[in-house]
């Protein structure tokens, strides 16, 4: 027999997504003040921290597509950064007809300053058991890997769509994945959502990965 409360309460699906706007609201009052301390609006540091993570550079096009934001959103805000000489514009290494964006020498050192900071999320999750810290990126990573399949958000370069990811490949509860491209163990907490040696997987073998990644 069901209490009141139970009888009145809202569907589970309901509560979390209200729980993650509450985090939502918290990491872009964060992402205000980071970037706002370093003369940058939210646009601008999200551009910024992509090439922080992309060396050899990104188009545009590819910037627009990776934060999912219109194409004149992205030449505005990379303007104002190469106004402020925290990037550049030159060929791409693939294509020497093509333009590269990266980060100048003041860029990168403004981007270290920007990991210096830290935020209220990584201090409250840092308070978590290591263990729960390990389900919780696990459960992440198999809710971005669902919005990628629809179409919410760009296909990220994570491990479990990645030709050379083997998914529990090992005994070993530490480390029980095993990665082709460099040939090594690795557990849980070494999952990469952004890896620069990845490449993509077939999509059954992916959502195959996926699926015996998440148990």
């Amino acid at each position: 027999m069901s209490s009141p409360l139970e009888k009145t309460d809202s569907p589970l699906v309901e509560k979390l997504g209200h729980a993650m706007n509450r985090i939502h609201v918290a990491m872009r009052a964060d992402s205000w003040d980071a970037f706002g301390a370093n003369d940058l609006n939210p646009t601008q540091g999200q551009i910024a921290l992509l090439l922080g993570r992309r060396s050899s550079g990104l188009r545009l096009s590819e910037i627009a597509d990776e934060l999912a934001v219109s194409s004149p959103t992205v030449s505005d805000s990379v303007a104002a950064l190469v106004e402020k000489g925290l990037v550049k514009k030159d060929k791409a290494k693939d294509d020497g007809r093509a333009v590269a964006v990266r980060l100048t020498a003041a860029g990168k050192r403004m981007i270290k300053r920007l990991d210096l900071i830290g935020g209220t999320i990584g201090s409250v999750i840092s308070r978590l058991p290591h263990s729960e810290q390990v389900q919780l990126y696990k459960t992440l990573i198999r809710m971005v890997r669902e919005l990628q399949l629809d179409g919410r958000i760009p296909i990220s370069r994570m491990c479990v769509t990645c030709r050379y990811f083997r998914p529990n490949a090992h005994k070993d509860p530490k480390r029980p994945h095993h990665c082709e491209f460099v040939n090594v163990a690795f557990g849980d907490r070494t999952i990469r959502v952004d890896c620069p040696d990845h490449e993509p997987a077939e999509e059954h073998i992916a959502n195959q990965n996926c699926k015996v990644f998440s148990g």
